[in-house]
């Protein structure tokens, strides 16, 4: 059984409610990555496992935009200095293309999650706020001031912190001079008039109603207030969360003890790492180490994203390769050869069961049949030779699959437009984070060959003339080169080698059979013949 439907499963055994509510969200500060996709991925999962076993369920997304901005970020202006302390949400668009500063890292992520497959209700917490929706939780939380202040000192002690001060509010007022929330202070609070009397360190003071978004609950607080407001049963978070003397453990005294009600199952994630050459560096939006999701669809489709999430358990943490991005992609390929030649039987092993479900969780639209795949490396060749005037000729790339025994009697619409996309996909992975395919020049190659030993020489130049009499394409390419080598007496990975050496200037290089077939009869016949 699939991870998700575990939990779900253990979720539906633990708690009975009318409806299931997954959460999930994020701080839009900065870009948002992979690394906070994973909470929002397994966050659908889990509610995609609740559908399946049959329960009325609801995934939820809560974008905190009215955080505070809590410093000048590396990909920000000194300019944006002024701006520190006031909510997100109030701040303006870094490149004046959006709304708000908020919604100019919210934005490209939410338009992503159509893409992989996730429905889910969205909720920003300034409009919350705003609206009026926790002005109840305010009101409670004002009046059970002393008791929250116990609870959180109860963990600041074991954790050796000092206590915190006797005049602490659990609330932050939105200053209505400087618009800061992070440096104000509450003063008093007259429970009959539900007002707060408060001081702005940039001098200014007031006595307000501190609701429909004149303050903000503190994280500590907020967090259990949500879990209340919005009937969560279920939530992914990140291990600093979930650790011991965490905001979840605290929040669930508070949702306990203050909002009197029962906190949500906790599923704890693991951080996604990026490997920058050898070395490995947890994402981090404030720190600049991210790849963000709008770039994933750049280089590969959401499905892979989905997978590369999916199928490892939560508590895991995932290392993130670009240069393994074509391994990926193999992978997914061959869990969907798995499922469309599996899915009918009903004799398989408890194994084989979880891995049509992950190829189900992995993949939300499922094609009606067995697509067309080519691989990924594959493509990232094929579109670098096929591209014209910055366009993909596809007569160019069916006239290269051909050649490289694909069957394109049966394609359909779907496999050309999923086909496409993987071309310009894997193009822009090569560019970027592969290597780019350069054939050297024939006055190289000629240097590079004199370089050869007699058996390579020999080899090259008597390929060269049986190449020209045979059917073009890469199986018999591939048989040529062995019977060639054998024929003269050189080994075979010495043929390669030497085939490389003067195609590419280099010791390695794609499947010989098929890249010679993919660079067409004339060049290769062209540049095998010309060493004399």
């Amino acid at each position: 059984m699939h991870w998700a439907d575990v939990i779900a499963e253990k979720v539906i055994k633990k708690r009975d409610v009318d409806k299931y509510v997954v959460a999930c969200g994020i701080t839009p500060s900065g870009h948002i990555h992979i690394g906070n996709a994973r909470e929002t991925l397994t966050a659908d999962a889990i509610y995609k496992g609740l559908l399946n076993k049959g329960v009325d369920a609801e995934l939820i997304f809560i974008a905190d935009t009215y955080d505070p901005l809590r410093k000048v970020y590396p990909f920000l202006p000194e300019s944006y200095a002024e701006y520190v302390g006031m909510p997100i949400s109030e701040i303006p668009c870094p490149e004046g293309c959006c709304k708000s500063y908020a919604e100019h890292f919210l934005t490209p992520f939410l338009e992503s999650l159509d893409d992989l497959g996730i429905e889910l209700t969205t909720y920003r917490a300034d409009e919350n706020y705003k609206k009026g929706i926790y002005d109840e939780k305010i009101k409670i939380v004002l009046e059970n001031r002393d008791k929250i202040k116990n609870i959180l000192d109860e963990f600041r002690k074991r954790a050796k912190q000092e206590p915190l001060p006797e005049d602490w509010y659990p609330l932050n007022v939105v200053c209505e001079k400087c618009g800061k929330l992070n440096i104000t202070k509450i003063i008093s609070y007259n429970k009959e008039e539900q007002t707060v009397t408060y001081k702005c360190s940039c001098g200014h003071e007031n006595t307000v109603k501190p609701f429909k978004g004149r303050a903000k609950l503190p994280w500590r607080v907020d967090w259990p207030a949500r879990w209340s407001i919005f009937g969560v049963v279920v939530e992914p978070m990140g291990k600093d969360h979930a650790a011991a003397g965490g905001s979840y453990d605290t929040g669930v005294r508070i949702a306990r003890e203050v909002f009197n009600y029962i906190p949500p199952e906790k599923v704890v994630y693991e951080w996604i790492q990026l490997k920058v050459g050898d070395v490995v560096k947890p994402m981090s939006s404030s720190s600049g180490v991210v790849f963000a999701v709008k770039d994933w669809e750049k280089i590969a489709h959401p499905e892979i994203l989905r997978y590369l999430m999916l199928r490892s358990k939560p508590a895991k943490h995932i290392d993130f390769d670009l240069k393994k991005i074509p391994d990926l992609v193999d992978n997914y390929d061959n869990l969907e050869r798995f499922y469309f030649e599996n899915r009918d039987r009903d004799d398989l092993n408890e194994n084989d069961i979880e891995k049509l479900r992950m190829y189900e969780l992995s993949t939300p639209r499922i094609p009606e049949k067995m697509p067309l795949q080519v691989p990924y490396r594959f493509c990232s060749i094929i579109a670098q030779l096929a591209m014209k005037d910055d366009k993909l000729d596809m007569d160019k790339v069916f006239e290269i699959l051909k050649r490289n025994n694909y069957d394109l009697d049966n394609i359909t619409e779907y496999d050309i437009e999923r086909l496409k996309d993987r071309l310009m996909m894997a193009r822009n992975w090569a560019l970027e984070y592969g290597e780019k395919l350069v054939i050297i020049s024939e006055e190289e190659a000629k240097k590079i060959y004199n370089e050869l030993d007699d058996k390579q020489k020999e080899w090259i130049k008597y390929f060269g003339e049986k190449i020209k009499d045979i059917e073009f394409d890469a199986l018999n390419i591939h048989e040529l080169i062995y019977e060639t080598a054998k024929e003269v007496g050189l080994e075979p990975k010495k043929a390669f080698l030497a085939s490389y050496k003067i195609l590419l200037g280099k010791r390695y290089g794609p499947k010989l059979g098929s890249f010679l077939a993919t660079l067409g009869r004339e060049f290769v016949v062209k540049r095998y013949g010309m060493f004399k």
